[in-house]
């Protein structure tokens, strides 16, 4: 209910101050016209009426105050054409229209005159051939950019004039497209891949722009062999796990100029692609992407710690807290009173430390293209205690005997001893094996080295 009644508060305040804000602008409009401020007195009915779509007020000033901005407008029309200023009766017709369709969007139907129509009929074909044949000088010039302005331009008044959909491709593709060839040239295939994709995806199709991005590609490719990785501390099997999780990340990136390949199996796959070929395939024997990049890598520090559960015996007491009446007031009385007890604190703590040092290098060069040494140190421990019994009402301190009193017992009953041990009682009590710690420094060190691989650009 409570909600329900917040909501139509909210509806009655939202309401209330449209209403306000529509008078608001109702009245500025009023002043406005008084003053013979037609566009601004039809904005502000405007305004007024995207408050409240009903002002009455604001509606019959709109119609007023919008047709004579429609009738002035329609003058400066006929000035501009029967000065054969097409351009401005083309677009002065434009705007009348785009205001004649705000105006109604708000239910004020207004009216433009024919001969204002008749004139952009006339005026609009005359302008247009008149930057299209501009166009057409742009482009012979091969001024692309600006031929591409004065095509939006004709787009814009008549999408369907000519073959300007045609033209508007080629200046936005011919760019791109020298440019690719130029990259291509000077050895930049990746930023001629780039635009090769771009004139495809937006375009589709434009000259052999596929035939030369597959091309650029192909020219940019790295494909790596990775070579066994080796170890120099730690289990023989751990080498094999970290380079099985470089390879999986490697080949799930989304680089195109990146491929891992297996050519220990390439006379596998030539000695298959010939069976295609006798059962009537059309794969071409022996088109094997050959390494280019050999990827090394040597596990140069590794160390595992499994700890040991350790359990100690801790001296406190259980605090209990009675409600008995005073003889002498007849009123309820606290009473407190410790009782010895005994609970257990329990600590443990994995860790693992792993270093790699790996190198992408050139086949033909040698060069050295990504190299480094990257190392986590990752580990998890847990502090706790329990207790057999009423865990809240536990508090530390210490005794000598439990049966008989002593001047060395004592009870830390302050408050920051007290959170402690009950944050120990609520602590975790469970740690990463050793071996989650190691797949998850596993992941971290083969992310470090599979984003260094693929940063590395050879055009930068």
């Amino acid at each position: 209910m409570k909600h329900n009644l917040l909501l139509i508060l909210l509806s009655i305040a939202i309401i209330l101050s449209g209403g306000c804000a529509s008078k608001k602008y109702a009245k500025r409009g009023s002043k406005f016209e008084q003053a013979g401020l037609w566009e601004q007195a039809a904005e502000s009915y405007m305004r007024s009426l995207s408050s409240k779509r009903h002002n009455i007020d604001a509606i019959v000033g709109l119609k007023r105050s919008g047709q004579k901005v429609i009738d002035d407008r329609c003058y400066k029309i006929y000035k501009a054409y029967e000065s054969d200023q097409f351009k401005e009766t083309v677009y002065g017709y434009l705007g009348v229209v785009d205001f004649k369709n705000r105006a109604a969007a708000y239910g004020v139907e207004l009216t433009v005159s024919d001969m204002a129509t008749d004139y952009f009929k006339d005026a609009k074909p005359k302008y247009i051939e008149k930057i299209y044949a501009e166009s057409q000088q742009l482009m012979d010039a091969e001024r692309f950019e600006q031929a591409e302005n004065v095509l939006k331009e004709i787009q814009l008044i008549d999408p369907n004039y000519g073959n300007v959909q045609e033209m508007l491709k080629v200046s936005k593709c011919e760019p791109l497209y020298r440019q690719a060839r130029e990259y291509m040239g000077a050895g930049l295939n990746r930023k001629a891949y780039a635009n090769f994709d771009k004139i495809i995806k937006e375009h589709n199709s434009y000259k052999d722009s596929k035939e030369l991005k597959d091309e650029a590609l192909l020219k940019a490719l790295i494909t790596i062999k990775v070579e066994n990785f080796e170890n120099e501390q730690g289990s023989a099997g751990y080498a094999v796990r970290m380079q099985g999780t470089i390879v999986s990340q490697l080949n799930s990136l989304k680089n195109p100029f990146l491929k891992v390949v297996d050519t220990d199996k390439t006379q596998d796959i030539i000695d298959e692609q010939r069976r295609s070929v006798a059962l009537g395939s059309d794969i071409q024997v022996g088109k094997i992407l050959a390494a280019n990049a050999i990827l090394t890598g040597s596990v140069v520090e590794f160390r595992q710690n499994a700890g040991k559960l350790a359990k100690n015996e801790k001296r406190g007491y259980l605090k209990i807290v009675k409600t008995v009446k005073n003889k002498a007031t007849g009123q309820d009385e606290k009473q407190v009173s410790y009782q010895k007890a005994i609970y257990y604190t329990y600590s443990i703590k994995n860790s693992v430390t792993v270093a790699l040092r790996y190198q992408l290098a050139s086949v033909e060069t040698g060069a050295v293209m990504v190299s480094d040494v990257t190392s986590e140190i990752l580990d998890d421990e847990a502090r706790y205690a329990t207790f057999d019994g009423d865990g809240g009402s536990l508090v530390p301190g210490y005794w000598v005997s439990q049966n008989k009193n002593s001047a060395k017992d004592y009870v830390s009953d302050n408050p920051a001893e007290i959170n402690a041990l009950q944050s120990l009682l609520k602590a975790k009590r469970n740690v990463l094996s050793v071996n989650q710690l190691l797949d998850k420094a596993t992941a971290e060190i083969s992310a470090q080295v599979v984003q260094k691989i693929n940063k590395y650009n050879p055009e930068q």
